[in-house]
Protein backbone atom coordinates (compact mmCIF):
# COMPACT_ATOMS: atom_id res chain seq x y z
CA UNK A 1 0.00 0.00 0.00
CA UNK A 2 2.70 2.48 0.77
CA UNK A 3 4.36 1.49 -2.69
CA UNK A 4 1.31 2.81 -4.35
CA UNK A 5 1.21 5.61 -2.45
CA UNK A 6 4.34 6.75 -3.23
CA UNK A 7 3.88 5.69 -6.90
CA UNK A 8 0.74 8.14 -6.56
CA UNK A 9 2.96 11.26 -5.21
CA UNK A 10 5.48 11.03 -7.65
CA UNK A 11 2.98 11.41 -10.57
CA UNK A 12 1.27 13.49 -8.82
CA UNK A 13 4.60 15.78 -8.09
CA UNK A 14 6.81 14.98 -11.90
CA UNK A 15 3.95 17.41 -13.46
CA UNK A 16 3.78 19.96 -10.76
CA UNK A 17 7.65 20.55 -11.29
CA UNK A 18 7.51 20.14 -15.08
CA UNK A 19 5.13 23.27 -14.85
CA UNK A 20 7.57 25.02 -12.08
CA UNK A 21 10.59 24.38 -14.53
CA UNK A 22 8.58 25.68 -17.68
CA UNK A 23 7.04 29.10 -15.69
CA UNK A 24 11.09 29.46 -14.50
CA UNK A 25 12.06 29.11 -18.31
CA UNK A 26 9.58 31.46 -19.79
CA UNK A 27 10.74 33.99 -17.10
CA UNK A 28 14.28 33.85 -18.38
CA UNK A 29 14.04 33.77 -21.67
CA UNK A 30 11.18 36.69 -21.87
CA UNK A 31 13.04 38.94 -19.06
CA UNK A 32 14.87 41.71 -21.57
CA UNK A 33 18.24 41.62 -19.83
CA UNK A 34 18.75 37.94 -21.20
CA UNK A 35 18.30 39.84 -24.60
CA UNK A 36 20.81 42.63 -23.48
CA UNK A 37 17.65 44.94 -23.98
CA UNK A 38 16.50 47.54 -21.49
CA UNK A 39 12.85 48.69 -21.68
CA UNK A 40 12.61 52.83 -22.08
CA UNK A 41 9.65 52.64 -19.51
CA UNK A 42 8.36 49.35 -18.73
CA UNK A 43 5.85 51.42 -16.48
CA UNK A 44 4.24 52.36 -19.62
CA UNK A 45 5.31 50.21 -22.14
CA UNK A 46 6.54 46.49 -22.30
CA UNK A 47 7.18 47.03 -26.37
CA UNK A 48 9.79 49.61 -27.01
CA UNK A 49 13.59 48.72 -25.56
CA UNK A 50 17.06 49.65 -26.06
CA UNK A 51 19.43 47.09 -27.43
CA UNK A 52 22.83 47.02 -28.70
CA UNK A 53 22.53 50.95 -30.10
CA UNK A 54 19.03 50.61 -31.47
CA UNK A 55 15.62 50.98 -30.96
CA UNK A 56 13.59 47.13 -30.78
CA UNK A 57 10.08 47.01 -30.83
CA UNK A 58 8.87 43.49 -29.67
CA UNK A 59 4.78 42.66 -29.28
CA UNK A 60 3.88 42.53 -25.91
CA UNK A 61 7.65 41.90 -24.83
CA UNK A 62 7.10 38.61 -25.89
CA UNK A 63 10.97 37.58 -26.47
CA UNK A 64 10.92 34.13 -26.56
CA UNK A 65 8.23 33.52 -28.96
CA UNK A 66 8.63 36.85 -31.26
CA UNK A 67 11.51 38.12 -30.58
CA UNK A 68 12.82 42.10 -31.43
CA UNK A 69 12.54 43.91 -34.15
CA UNK A 70 14.49 47.06 -34.87
CA UNK A 71 12.99 50.21 -35.86
CA UNK A 72 14.40 51.58 -39.20
CA UNK A 73 15.10 54.96 -38.65
CA UNK A 74 14.63 55.22 -34.94
CA UNK A 75 16.64 57.27 -33.00
CA UNK A 76 17.88 55.89 -29.76
CA UNK A 77 18.67 59.08 -27.95
CA UNK A 78 15.60 60.80 -28.13
CA UNK A 79 13.04 57.99 -28.34
CA UNK A 80 10.61 57.92 -25.69
CA UNK A 81 7.27 56.26 -25.43
CA UNK A 82 3.91 57.79 -25.20
CA UNK A 83 1.41 54.48 -24.21
CA UNK A 84 1.65 51.04 -24.61
CA UNK A 85 1.64 51.03 -28.50
CA UNK A 86 2.93 54.77 -28.97
CA UNK A 87 6.12 56.13 -28.92
CA UNK A 88 8.11 58.69 -30.38
CA UNK A 89 11.19 60.28 -31.18
CA UNK A 90 12.55 63.69 -32.74
CA UNK A 91 11.72 62.87 -36.01
CA UNK A 92 8.76 60.47 -36.02
CA UNK A 93 5.51 59.23 -34.02
CA UNK A 94 5.41 55.39 -33.59
CA UNK A 95 2.27 52.92 -33.32
CA UNK A 96 3.56 49.13 -32.40
CA UNK A 97 7.00 49.69 -33.82
CA UNK A 98 6.02 51.58 -37.45
CA UNK A 99 5.93 55.05 -38.39
CA UNK A 100 2.74 56.99 -38.30
CA UNK A 101 2.73 58.88 -41.78
CA UNK A 102 1.65 62.54 -40.75
CA UNK A 103 1.89 62.84 -37.36
CA UNK A 104 4.37 65.26 -35.61
CA UNK A 105 5.90 63.94 -32.85
CA UNK A 106 5.94 67.66 -31.69
CA UNK A 107 2.37 67.66 -31.24
CA UNK A 108 1.12 64.90 -29.08
CA UNK A 109 -2.30 64.78 -27.73
CA UNK A 110 -3.38 60.82 -26.21
CA UNK A 111 -7.42 60.70 -26.67
CA UNK A 112 -9.20 59.73 -23.78
CA UNK A 113 -13.00 58.59 -23.09
CA UNK A 114 -15.52 60.35 -20.90
CA UNK A 115 -17.72 57.59 -20.67
CA UNK A 116 -15.08 54.33 -21.07
CA UNK A 117 -14.60 53.20 -17.57
CA UNK A 118 -11.26 50.98 -18.72
CA UNK A 119 -7.69 52.42 -18.30
CA UNK A 120 -6.61 50.67 -21.51
CA UNK A 121 -5.03 52.88 -24.38
CA UNK A 122 -7.81 53.92 -26.94
CA UNK A 123 -5.70 53.47 -30.02
CA UNK A 124 -6.87 57.44 -30.60
CA UNK A 125 -4.41 59.90 -31.15
CA UNK A 126 -4.18 63.87 -32.48
CA UNK A 127 -1.00 65.06 -33.72
CA UNK A 128 -0.22 68.14 -35.55
CA UNK A 129 -3.89 68.88 -35.81
CA UNK A 130 -4.05 65.52 -37.25
CA UNK A 131 -6.57 62.56 -35.51
CA UNK A 132 -5.07 59.22 -35.84
CA UNK A 133 -6.54 55.38 -35.14
CA UNK A 134 -4.23 52.53 -34.60
CA UNK A 135 -1.84 54.66 -36.08
CA UNK A 136 -4.21 55.59 -39.09
CA UNK A 137 -5.08 58.85 -39.80
CA UNK A 138 -8.88 59.60 -40.38
CA UNK A 139 -9.36 61.41 -42.85
CA UNK A 140 -11.71 64.70 -42.42
CA UNK A 141 -11.55 64.28 -38.28
CA UNK A 142 -11.89 67.62 -36.69
CA UNK A 143 -9.28 67.08 -34.54
CA UNK A 144 -10.29 70.09 -31.88
CA UNK A 145 -13.98 68.50 -30.94
CA UNK A 146 -12.18 65.08 -31.24
CA UNK A 147 -13.08 62.37 -28.24
CA UNK A 148 -12.96 58.93 -27.69
CA UNK A 149 -16.11 57.56 -26.68
CA UNK A 150 -15.30 53.44 -26.21
CA UNK A 151 -14.16 50.22 -27.75
CA UNK A 152 -13.37 51.46 -31.35
CA UNK A 153 -15.79 53.89 -31.31
CA UNK A 154 -14.93 58.11 -31.44
CA UNK A 155 -16.71 61.38 -32.77
CA UNK A 156 -16.46 64.95 -33.43
CA UNK A 157 -19.18 67.56 -34.25
CA UNK A 158 -20.32 65.70 -37.01
CA UNK A 159 -19.25 62.30 -37.08
CA UNK A 160 -19.47 59.21 -34.92
CA UNK A 161 -16.28 56.95 -36.31
CA UNK A 162 -15.90 53.86 -35.96
CA UNK A 163 -11.66 52.36 -36.64
CA UNK A 164 -10.50 54.68 -39.56
CA UNK A 165 -13.09 54.06 -42.52
CA UNK A 166 -16.47 53.41 -41.02
CA UNK A 167 -18.55 56.77 -39.95
CA UNK A 168 -21.92 58.23 -39.48
CA UNK A 169 -23.27 61.90 -39.58
CA UNK A 170 -23.87 62.92 -36.04
CA UNK A 171 -27.79 62.75 -34.68
CA UNK A 172 -27.21 62.81 -30.65
CA UNK A 173 -24.36 62.20 -28.43
CA UNK A 174 -23.40 58.64 -28.35
CA UNK A 175 -24.17 56.36 -25.19
CA UNK A 176 -22.83 52.88 -24.00
CA UNK A 177 -25.86 50.46 -23.92
CA UNK A 178 -25.81 48.84 -20.45
CA UNK A 179 -24.54 45.38 -20.21
CA UNK A 180 -23.15 45.51 -23.83
CA UNK A 181 -19.59 44.69 -24.45
CA UNK A 182 -17.38 47.42 -26.40
CA UNK A 183 -18.70 45.86 -29.94
CA UNK A 184 -21.99 48.28 -29.33
CA UNK A 185 -22.84 51.37 -29.12
CA UNK A 186 -26.05 53.38 -28.87
CA UNK A 187 -26.60 56.19 -31.53
CA UNK A 188 -30.05 57.79 -31.06
CA UNK A 189 -32.49 55.41 -31.68
CA UNK A 190 -29.23 53.82 -33.89
CA UNK A 191 -27.92 50.60 -32.57
CA UNK A 192 -24.54 49.96 -33.89
CA UNK A 193 -22.13 46.82 -33.85
CA UNK A 194 -18.87 46.46 -34.59
CA UNK A 195 -19.59 49.74 -37.17
CA UNK A 196 -22.90 48.59 -39.10
CA UNK A 197 -26.10 49.57 -37.99
CA UNK A 198 -28.49 46.51 -36.46
CA UNK A 199 -31.03 48.06 -34.98
CA UNK A 200 -33.47 51.56 -34.95
CA UNK A 201 -35.37 50.51 -31.90
CA UNK A 202 -32.62 51.28 -29.41
CA UNK A 203 -35.10 51.98 -26.38
CA UNK A 204 -36.34 48.68 -27.10
CA UNK A 205 -32.96 46.96 -26.92
CA UNK A 206 -31.54 44.63 -24.64
CA UNK A 207 -28.76 42.46 -24.15
CA UNK A 208 -29.37 39.13 -22.78
CA UNK A 209 -25.87 37.74 -23.14
CA UNK A 210 -22.38 38.26 -24.75
CA UNK A 211 -23.49 36.28 -27.82
CA UNK A 212 -27.34 37.70 -27.67
CA UNK A 213 -29.32 40.54 -27.65
CA UNK A 214 -33.18 41.36 -28.63
CA UNK A 215 -35.17 44.48 -29.94
CA UNK A 216 -39.11 44.69 -30.00
CA UNK A 217 -39.15 41.55 -33.26
CA UNK A 218 -35.35 40.28 -33.87
CA UNK A 219 -32.48 38.17 -31.85
CA UNK A 220 -29.35 39.15 -32.50
CA UNK A 221 -26.16 37.07 -32.55
CA UNK A 222 -23.12 38.78 -33.07
CA UNK A 223 -24.75 41.51 -33.92
CA UNK A 224 -26.54 39.54 -37.05
CA UNK A 225 -30.74 38.68 -36.86
CA UNK A 226 -30.83 35.55 -36.25
CA UNK A 227 -33.25 33.69 -38.89
CA UNK A 228 -36.68 31.93 -37.76
CA UNK A 229 -35.97 33.47 -34.17
CA UNK A 230 -38.61 35.98 -32.64
CA UNK A 231 -37.69 38.09 -29.67
CA UNK A 232 -41.20 37.26 -27.99
CA UNK A 233 -40.17 34.54 -25.52
CA UNK A 234 -36.36 34.35 -26.70
CA UNK A 235 -34.51 32.75 -23.74
CA UNK A 236 -30.75 31.37 -23.25
CA UNK A 237 -31.86 28.10 -21.59
CA UNK A 238 -28.09 26.42 -21.76
CA UNK A 239 -25.05 27.70 -23.28
CA UNK A 240 -26.39 24.61 -26.14
CA UNK A 241 -30.41 25.37 -26.52
CA UNK A 242 -32.19 27.90 -26.55
CA UNK A 243 -36.12 28.74 -27.36
CA UNK A 244 -38.87 31.23 -28.17
CA UNK A 245 -42.43 31.38 -28.05
CA UNK A 246 -42.74 29.38 -31.17
CA UNK A 247 -39.63 26.45 -31.05
CA UNK A 248 -36.45 25.31 -29.44
CA UNK A 249 -33.09 25.91 -30.68
CA UNK A 250 -30.18 24.02 -30.78
CA UNK A 251 -27.32 26.92 -30.59
CA UNK A 252 -28.95 29.01 -33.59
CA UNK A 253 -30.71 25.80 -35.63
CA UNK A 254 -34.51 25.51 -35.35
CA UNK A 255 -35.14 21.89 -33.74
CA UNK A 256 -37.80 20.50 -35.77
CA UNK A 257 -41.15 19.86 -34.58
CA UNK A 258 -40.34 21.32 -30.36
CA UNK A 259 -42.64 22.12 -28.01
CA UNK A 260 -41.08 25.65 -26.01
CA UNK A 261 -43.68 25.64 -23.64
CA UNK A 262 -42.83 21.62 -22.52
CA UNK A 263 -38.88 21.68 -24.05
CA UNK A 264 -36.82 20.16 -20.96
CA UNK A 265 -32.88 20.45 -21.62
CA UNK A 266 -31.31 17.11 -19.63
CA UNK A 267 -28.10 17.45 -20.65
CA UNK A 268 -25.66 19.45 -23.48
CA UNK A 269 -26.60 16.60 -26.02
CA UNK A 270 -29.88 15.33 -25.08
CA UNK A 271 -33.63 16.99 -24.68
CA UNK A 272 -37.10 16.16 -24.84
CA UNK A 273 -40.54 17.68 -24.99
CA UNK A 274 -44.33 16.39 -24.22
CA UNK A 275 -43.50 14.97 -27.85
CA UNK A 276 -40.24 14.18 -28.93
CA UNK A 277 -36.42 13.07 -27.51
CA UNK A 278 -33.77 15.21 -29.12
CA UNK A 279 -30.54 14.70 -29.65
CA UNK A 280 -27.80 17.93 -30.54
CA UNK A 281 -31.49 19.35 -31.79
CA UNK A 282 -32.39 15.93 -34.46
CA UNK A 283 -35.28 14.43 -33.48
CA UNK A 284 -34.81 10.74 -32.12
CA UNK A 285 -36.31 8.38 -33.75
CA UNK A 286 -35.95 4.95 -31.40
CA UNK A 287 -36.16 7.00 -28.32
CA UNK A 288 -39.94 7.94 -26.14
CA UNK A 289 -40.33 10.52 -23.84
CA UNK A 290 -41.34 7.94 -21.51
CA UNK A 291 -38.53 6.12 -21.75
CA UNK A 292 -35.54 8.76 -21.15
CA UNK A 293 -35.38 10.38 -17.89
CA UNK A 294 -31.83 12.32 -16.48
CA UNK A 295 -29.95 9.18 -15.87
CA UNK A 296 -30.77 7.60 -18.94
CA UNK A 297 -29.58 10.82 -21.05
CA UNK A 298 -26.79 11.12 -19.56
CA UNK A 299 -25.64 7.63 -20.58
CA UNK A 300 -26.83 8.33 -24.29
CA UNK A 301 -24.26 11.42 -23.93
CA UNK A 302 -21.35 9.10 -23.51
CA UNK A 303 -20.48 9.11 -27.45
CA UNK A 304 -18.17 6.39 -26.97
CA UNK A 305 -20.90 3.93 -26.79
CA UNK A 306 -23.19 5.82 -28.84
CA UNK A 307 -23.67 6.44 -32.31
CA UNK A 308 -26.39 8.94 -34.09
CA UNK A 309 -27.22 7.79 -37.67
CA UNK A 310 -29.44 10.41 -39.54
CA UNK A 311 -32.31 8.70 -41.66
CA UNK A 312 -33.29 12.53 -42.55
CA UNK A 313 -31.60 15.75 -42.12
CA UNK A 314 -33.90 16.59 -38.93
CA UNK A 315 -34.51 12.91 -37.58
CA UNK A 316 -31.90 10.05 -36.36
CA UNK A 317 -31.50 7.01 -34.49
CA UNK A 318 -29.33 6.05 -31.54
CA UNK A 319 -27.56 2.99 -31.69
CA UNK A 320 -24.69 1.52 -30.49
CA UNK A 321 -21.14 2.58 -31.46
CA UNK A 322 -20.01 -1.10 -31.44
CA UNK A 323 -23.05 -1.83 -33.75
CA UNK A 324 -21.96 0.28 -36.18
CA UNK A 325 -19.29 0.10 -39.05
CA UNK A 326 -17.25 3.02 -40.81
CA UNK A 327 -17.19 2.05 -44.38
CA UNK A 328 -15.66 5.81 -45.17
CA UNK A 329 -15.81 8.47 -43.07
CA UNK A 330 -19.30 9.24 -45.03
CA UNK A 331 -21.00 6.02 -45.06
CA UNK A 332 -21.54 3.75 -42.45
CA UNK A 333 -23.24 0.33 -42.05
CA UNK A 334 -25.51 -0.82 -39.42
CA UNK A 335 -27.91 -3.90 -39.08
CA UNK A 336 -26.86 -4.44 -42.79
CA UNK A 337 -28.38 -0.76 -44.02
CA UNK A 338 -26.52 2.45 -44.91
CA UNK A 339 -26.68 5.76 -43.67
CA UNK A 340 -24.83 8.42 -44.65
CA UNK A 341 -24.02 11.93 -43.13
CA UNK A 342 -27.43 12.95 -43.88
CA UNK A 343 -30.08 10.17 -44.39
CA UNK A 344 -30.33 6.67 -44.61
CA UNK A 345 -29.87 5.25 -48.01
CA UNK A 346 -33.14 3.39 -48.67
CA UNK A 347 -32.55 0.03 -50.53
CA UNK A 348 -28.66 -0.22 -49.99
CA UNK A 349 -26.81 -2.72 -48.77
CA UNK A 350 -22.98 -2.32 -47.45
CA UNK A 351 -21.66 -4.28 -49.80
CA UNK A 352 -23.10 -2.19 -52.44
CA UNK A 353 -20.95 1.02 -51.17
CA UNK A 354 -17.73 0.46 -53.99
CA UNK A 355 -14.56 2.56 -52.70
CA UNK A 356 -12.84 3.99 -55.95
CA UNK A 357 -9.97 4.98 -53.65
CA UNK A 358 -9.01 3.03 -51.38
CA UNK A 359 -6.08 5.42 -49.84
CA UNK A 360 -8.30 8.47 -49.26
CA UNK A 361 -11.77 6.69 -49.23
CA UNK A 362 -13.44 9.84 -50.62
CA UNK A 363 -14.95 8.48 -53.82
CA UNK A 364 -17.75 6.11 -53.86
CA UNK A 365 -20.00 4.82 -56.05
CA UNK A 366 -23.16 2.87 -55.00
CA UNK A 367 -25.51 1.83 -57.80
CA UNK A 368 -25.33 4.27 -60.71
CA UNK A 369 -24.62 7.10 -58.45
CA UNK A 370 -21.02 8.75 -57.91
CA UNK A 371 -20.59 10.23 -54.52
CA UNK A 372 -17.39 13.14 -53.27
CA UNK A 373 -17.52 12.38 -49.70
CA UNK A 374 -21.29 12.33 -49.71
CA UNK A 375 -22.75 14.91 -52.46
CA UNK A 376 -23.38 13.57 -55.80
CA UNK A 377 -21.22 13.90 -58.75
CA UNK A 378 -24.02 14.83 -61.21
CA UNK A 379 -23.95 13.69 -64.40
CA UNK A 380 -20.67 11.09 -63.83
CA UNK A 381 -20.76 7.94 -65.79
CA UNK A 382 -20.30 5.10 -63.15
CA UNK A 383 -19.32 2.59 -65.56
CA UNK A 384 -16.13 5.13 -66.87
CA UNK A 385 -15.47 6.66 -64.10
CA UNK A 386 -11.95 6.96 -62.44
CA UNK A 387 -10.38 9.16 -59.67
CA UNK A 388 -6.86 10.67 -60.50
CA UNK A 389 -5.38 12.56 -58.03
CA UNK A 390 -5.99 15.06 -55.46
CA UNK A 391 -10.24 16.16 -55.47
CA UNK A 392 -9.37 15.25 -59.87
CA UNK A 393 -11.76 12.49 -61.40
CA UNK A 394 -12.69 11.56 -64.56
CA UNK A 395 -15.37 9.48 -66.74
CA UNK A 396 -15.28 9.26 -71.09
CA UNK A 397 -16.88 12.54 -71.29
CA UNK A 398 -15.31 15.09 -68.37
CA UNK A 399 -12.68 15.76 -66.13
CA UNK A 400 -14.33 16.49 -62.78
CA UNK A 401 -13.00 18.64 -59.92
CA UNK A 402 -14.58 17.72 -56.61
CA UNK A 403 -18.39 17.48 -57.93
CA UNK A 404 -17.62 19.95 -60.83
CA UNK A 405 -16.84 19.27 -64.68
CA UNK A 406 -14.33 21.34 -65.38
CA UNK A 407 -14.90 22.82 -69.01
CA UNK A 408 -11.91 23.20 -70.34
CA UNK A 409 -10.19 19.81 -69.45
CA UNK A 410 -10.21 17.07 -71.91
CA UNK A 411 -10.46 13.75 -70.13
CA UNK A 412 -8.37 11.85 -72.60
CA UNK A 413 -5.71 14.02 -72.89
CA UNK A 414 -5.79 15.58 -69.19
CA UNK A 415 -2.94 14.81 -66.91
CA UNK A 416 -2.62 15.97 -63.34
CA UNK A 417 0.30 18.22 -62.16
CA UNK A 418 1.00 18.91 -58.95
CA UNK A 419 -0.90 22.62 -57.69
CA UNK A 420 -3.21 21.78 -60.21
CA UNK A 421 -6.85 22.84 -59.14
CA UNK A 422 -10.07 24.54 -60.17
CA UNK A 423 -11.83 27.44 -59.94
CA UNK A 424 -15.59 29.08 -60.86
CA UNK A 425 -15.79 31.98 -62.79
CA UNK A 426 -18.83 34.43 -63.00
CA UNK A 427 -20.99 32.24 -65.21
CA UNK A 428 -20.71 29.24 -62.73
CA UNK A 429 -18.24 27.30 -64.98
CA UNK A 430 -15.16 25.53 -63.37
CA UNK A 431 -11.99 26.24 -65.22
CA UNK A 432 -8.38 24.49 -64.52
CA UNK A 433 -6.08 27.05 -62.28
CA UNK A 434 -2.33 26.36 -60.49
CA UNK A 435 -1.50 27.96 -56.90
CA UNK A 436 0.90 30.25 -56.90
Amino acid sequence: MKILIWIGIIFLVIPLVGALIAFIFGLYVNNPSTHNATAYDSKISNQYYLRDGKVVYVLDGNFFQIGGSPIEGADPDTFNVISQSYAKDSNSVYYNGRRVEGADPSSIQLVTSGINASKEESGYLISGGKVFCYGQMIEGADAASFSYLLGSYAMDKEYLYYYTDVKFSRKAMPEAIKNANERYIRHGEQVIYQGKIISNEASRFKIINDEYAVDEQHVYSHGDVVEDMVADGFTVITPYYRKDKNQAYYFNTPIPESDPSTFKVLNDSVAKDGKHVYYNGYIVDNRTVAEVSRSDASELEKMWKWNSLHLSPTRVILVPTDDVEDITNNFYAYNNEVYSRNNKLVGVEPEDVVILDEDEKIFVRIGYQVFYYNVVVEGADPNTFTVIADRFSKDAKHVYWEVYKVVDADPLTFEYEENLYADENDAGEYYLKRWE
